[in-house]
Parts: structure tokens; C-alpha cells; sequence
């Protein structure tokens, strides 16, 4: 072990003495603060649910109380990317309508669209969800018919690509497009935070803080970071180690994930079936780990995260059927045996959840991103841990599941 690998070995044990004092006082104080608890691991929190919420706030008649205070911090952000609002900031908030999912021509929606006398703003809501073909570019087209002011905002952490709106989109419309961050939208709810009077409201911003930082800006948000700050700037030494360290990080957690598949194939070798895992970076959007069901490929059991980093975990039946109400065969299934899921159909999918525990307990978390809890438990193997839910998923299908269903 050279010099640096001894500093990181030495800021490794210091962390370890910190953390484990830091659990000690959670316990203590568990019962008044609850300090883990999260309101959104109990709501809704994919896309459609976040333009639910977003909607809820922009609207001043709604039920928040905060009459227009959202709207108008809000409009504050098209201001300061440099674009006039075409909803102005007057007396006249209360005259505007905010409808979400809103069908225009060749069925697409918009996601986000506010309306007054004065003019539209629209809000393609981009948290995680890949662009489709010209989306932005036809939002724009239609709205620039509406003849009124409008502004289209692209609500993403990076700027719209040729994709979604193609280099020869007219200046004219491109004009009107702005793209605002999910780290701004982080710093409107926190101004707006200080003005709420109502404890639920506050209680429900707050909780959408978090989730917006954890799951979309990728930041892992603890209350007590300052201390661990302090370790990490002690002195030279244990800045290099820090870094040394974080720079393994991805590697770190390849391993594990390796590893924990590695051993749930191992469980299984005395059964009829093998599990594959998706090649590439397993951290990329659409890293999955599958059991194939069918010999022509068609059907997988599988774990698939909808997003990058390890974010948004969900399982299912990969494969769809061309014969008709066969897939509503398999969905039915599915339900039966994961009762305690809300299981769904989509073009790709015969069947998938985001309800990932058979006993809904949630012993597997959809977000495991930069949370060293998660990957801890994943090398837990006892009744409660992750390993155990899946093995229990996967005996669950093979027992209980028709395959004649998936010929």
C-alpha cells in the first residue's frame, strides 16, 4: 500500500467513526424527526406525477392557498433567462389556466400548458424521458398558430438536441424557445419556500426539494454534510484521498451490481433458466439484468432502470404478443401472482411495475443513484435484503406463470 492509498485507507476509517456516531443519533432522535422520511416514496413521482405537481403550484386558485406566489416566482425565471413573458405579472394571475397533458395535432401532448387573455406558455417537462422526433419544433408550429404571445419551455438539465428540434427550425420560432433547469426550478421553490405560511404546503415543497435534487440533478442530499465537509478538508492529504476515492466510485458500484448478479445466478443453478445482464455501461439508461422466457427471445423476466445513474427501477415482461388479447393474458397473470403491485401494459412491455416486492415491502428501492445505503444492502443476503426479494420475484414467476402463455 503506496502513501496516497494510506491516506484514503485513514480518511475511509474517519468517515466510518463519523457515520456510525451520525446513526446513533438518528436513533435517538428518530421518533421526533424522522429524519429519513420522505413524502414522495409514498406519492406519485414519474413524470406525468411531477407535471401534476408543477400544474398544482402554477395554478393560484388552487387549493396551496398561496394564491399567486408560485406563478409569479415562476415567471420570474422566463425573465431571467432573458425572454419577456407573455403572461405578464400584473393583476391578472388569477385569470390564468393551467391544463397538463394537453392533445394538440398528431396526438401529441403538451405537457404543461398555461393560458391567459394575454397569451400561452408551454412547458415540455423533461426530467428524465428521451426526446421524441421533432417534438419541440411542433409544439412551436402550434403554437405560433394560436396567434398570441407564446413562449415554449424546455424544462431539462441540458439543451434541446436536433432530435427534438431539428437545425432548420425557422429563427422565428426558435426564438420563443427557452430551456429552464431542473436546479432552477430547485431555486424557485426554495425562494418561494420562505413566503409559504401553510405547514402542509411547506411540508410538500420541501419534500419535492428533495426528490427533484436526488432523482433529476443526481445530488445526494444529507442534513449533516457540513461535519462531513470538515473531515474531507482537514488537510491535504485527505482532500487527494476524497477525490481518489470519488473517482472509484463508478467502478466501485459496477462491482457490486456484477457481483450481486453473479450470486443470484449461483442461487439458481440447479433451475432451468440463466440470467443475462445488458451489455454496456451498466450505469446508462436502460441497464437491465433479465431471465429469457420464451426460445425465440421474444418474453424476458426483467429489471430494467428507466434512467441514468441507477435511477428508476421497475420489472416486468419484457415482449409483447401480435396476438390479439394475448398480452392482456400475460398482464392478468402477472397481477394475480404480484398482488400488491399496480402493474401496467405499454408497447414493449406485456406487463411491468414499479411495485418491485412480492410482499410489498419494499425491500427494493427504485433509486439507487448515489446512495451508499442501497449498495451496502446489496451485498446483504438475509430475509429482508434486496437479494432475497428478487429471488422471491423470480421462483414466484417460474412457479406460478403459465408459459404457455409466452408461445
Amino acid at each position: 500500500m503506496n502513501v496516497i492509498q494510506q491516506h484514503a485507507a485513514a480518511l475511509l476509517d474517519s468517515v466510518a467513526r463519523w457515520n456510525e456516531v451520525t446513526i446513533l443519533a438518528k436513533l435517538r432522535y428518530q421518533a421526533e424527526l424522522a429524519p429519513d422520511f420522505s413524502l414522495m416514496d409514498w406519492l406519485k413521482n414519474d413524470e406525468l406525477a411531477l407535471s401534476r405537481y408543477l400544474r398544482f403550484l402554477l395554478s393560484p386558485d388552487e387549493t396551496h392557498g398561496q394564491s399567486a406566489l408560485f406563478l409569479k416566482g415562476f415567471l420570474s425565471l422566463i425573465e431571467k433567462s432573458g425572454h419577456d413573458s407573455p403572461i405578464t405579472t400584473g393583476g391578472s394571475h388569477h385569470k390564468v389556466r393551467v391544463d397538463y397533458e394537453v392533445t394538440i395535432e398528431n396526438r401529441r401532448k403538451i405537457d404543461l400548458l398555461m393560458t391567459s387573455s394575454e397569451g400561452f406558455i408551454a412547458i415540455e417537462n423533461k426530467p428524465w424521458a428521451a426526446d421524441q422526433e421533432n417534438q419541440l419544433r411542433d409544439y412551436a408550429l402550434w403554437l405560433n398558430k394560436c396567434e398570441r404571445p407564446w413562449k415554449l419551455i424546455y424544462l431539462c438539465n441540458q439543451d434541446p438536441g436536433e432530435w427534438t428540434l431539428p437545425a432548420n427550425t425557422p429563427e422565428v420560432l426558435k426564438q420563443h424557445i427557452l430551456t429552464i433547469s431542473w436546479h432552477e426550478i430547485v431555486e424557485w421553490l426554495s425562494e418561494c419556500l420562505l413566503r409559504v405560511r401553510a405547514g402542509a404546503v411547506r411540508i410538500f415543497i420541501e419534500s419535492l426539494i428533495k426528490y427533484i435534487n436526488q432523482s433529476i440533478n443526481g445530488e445526494f442530499t444529507m442534513d449533516n454534510s457540513r461535519e462531513l465537509s470538515e473531515i474531507i478538508r482537514k488537510d491535504s492529504h485527505s482532500i487527494e484521498s476524497a477525490f481518489m476515492i470519488f473517482n472509484q466510485m463508478n467502478e466501485v458500484r459496477s462491482d457490486l451490481f456484477k457481483e450481486f448478479i453473479s450470486d443470484l445466478k449461483a442461487s439458481f443453478i440447479n433451475h432451468p433458466f440463466t440470467i443475462e445482464v445488458s451489455d454496456g455501461d451498466l450505469s446508462k439508461r436502460g441497464a437491465n439484468f433479465y431471465i429469457p422466457l420464451s426460445l425465440d427471445g421474444n418474453y424476458s423476466l426483467c429489471w430494467e432502470f428507466e434512467y441514468t445513474g441507477y435511477y428508476g427501477l421497475f420489472f416486468g415482461i419484457s415482449g409483447v404478443s401480435l396476438i390479439e388479447g394475448q398480452s392482456a393474458k400475460i398482464a392478468a397473470a402477472m397481477s394475480e401472482i404480484f398482488p400488491h403491485t399496480q402493474g401496467k401494459s405499454s408497447e414493449y412491455w406485456s406487463w411491468w411495475s414499479r411495485g418491485l416486492d412480492l410482499q410489498g415491502k419494499n425491500r427494493i428501492p427504485r433509486d439507487w443513484g448515489n446512495d451508499g445505503a442501497v449498495w451496502a444492502k446489496l451485498r446483504e443476503r438475509d430475509a429482508d435484503s434486496i437479494f432475497a426479494a428478487t429471488r422471491e420475484a423470480i421462483l414466484a414467476v417460474h412457479e406460478k406463470l403459465d408459459m404457455d402463455l409466452l408461445r
